[in-house]
C-alpha cells in the first residue's frame, strides 16, 4: 500500500507580486511552486503553512482561505495538499538551512512578468488573476489528480 501524506502550502501575495521557491530539475531546469510540506503529527494545516512558509522562505505568514486542495501522485507517496491564502504578518525573504537542506535554490517575490517563461505550481496560480483569490465570491476546489515527480 502506498503511504499519504497530508500537506499545506501558502499562496502568498504582496502587492502585485507571489512569493515562491526554487527547485532545480534533473535536466537542468526547474520549477516555482509555493512555500508548503508536510504536516508533523499533531499540526493542522494552519500551523503548518505558517511553519514551512517560515522555514524555506523566512517570510511569516497568516493563512485565512483556502484555494485548492491538490491530490498528487509522487513517487514515494500519495500527497494531498490544501492551498491556502496567506496574508504577510512579517519577515524578509532570505535563504535559510532549512530551505538549502531541502533542495530550494532560490526563494522570492516574482511577479506575473517574471513567470512568463517559467514552470509554477499549483497550475492554477497562472490560471487567474491574483486578485481573484481574495474576492468574496472565491470558492474552493479540488484540482485535478496529477502524478508529481518528487
Amino acid at each position: 500500500m502506498t503511504p499519504h501524506r497530508i500537506a499545506g502550502g501558502g499562496i502568498v501575495l504582496k502587492g502585485d507580486a507571489i512569493l515562491l521557491v526554487r527547485y532545480p530539475t534533473a535536466g537542468g531546469g526547474s520549477y516555482l511552486v509555493g512555500p508548503g510540506g508536510a504536516l508533523r503529527p499533531y499540526e493542522n494545516t494552519v500551523d503548518a503553512i505558517i511553519r514551512e512558509t517560515r522555514e524555506e522562505t523566512d517570510v511569516v505568514v497568516r493563512p485565512w482561505r483556502v484555494l485548492w486542495i491538490e491530490d498528487l501522485q509522487c513517487v514515494r507517496f500519495k500527497m494531498c495538499k490544501i492551498w491556502m491564502l496567506c496574508d504577510v504578518v512579517g519577515g524578509d525573504v532570505m535563504p535559510t538551512e532549512e530551505a538549502r537542506a531541502e533542495g530550494i535554490v532560490e526563494a522570492g517575490w516574482f511577479t506575473r512578468e517574471d513567470l512568463r517563461h517559467e514552470t509554477v505550481f499549483p497550475t492554477p496560480v497562472m490560471e487567474h488573476q491574483w486578485d481573484e483569490f481574495r474576492a468574496e465570491n472565491w470558492e474552493a476546489r479540488c484540482l485535478e489528480s496529477r502524478d508529481a515527480a518528487f
